[in-house]
């Protein structure tokens, strides 16, 4: 494999082998665990190139989830004009880091 797109929680990755990922939290996933990416829009091997409509099927990658991660804070302000009011909430979303074999 040379390269493949991949969909994965509503986005789409260009997916190498021997690199890391960041996708979305998975929350019943583990340490260790081998995961298969199957929602693939085209796959490239050497001179081949599969195209899908929309998805190639009977197909999948498998990855394994090195571990997770939180991603970068976020600072919300909420104010309203004239009236003295100001909230200031931080946010860190979850992400799962996977690793393309």
């Amino acid at each position: 494999m040379i390269y493949a797109i991949s969909e994965t929680s509503g986005k789409q990755f260009l997916i190498k082998p021997g690199r890391w990922y960041d996708i979305d939290y998975i929350s019943k996933a583990k340490e260790g665990d081998v995961i298969y990416l199957e929602k693939l829009l085209l796959f490239r091997h050497s001179h081949q190139v599969q195209v899908g409509k929309p998805f190639l099927w009977n197909s999948q990658i498998p990855a394994r989830i090195l571990q997770t991660v939180k991603g970068k804070k976020l600072t919300v302000l909420k104010t309203k004009p004239k009236k003295h009011y100001t909230r200031t909430r931080g946010h860190r979303s979850l992400y799962t880091r996977i690793y393309i074999e």
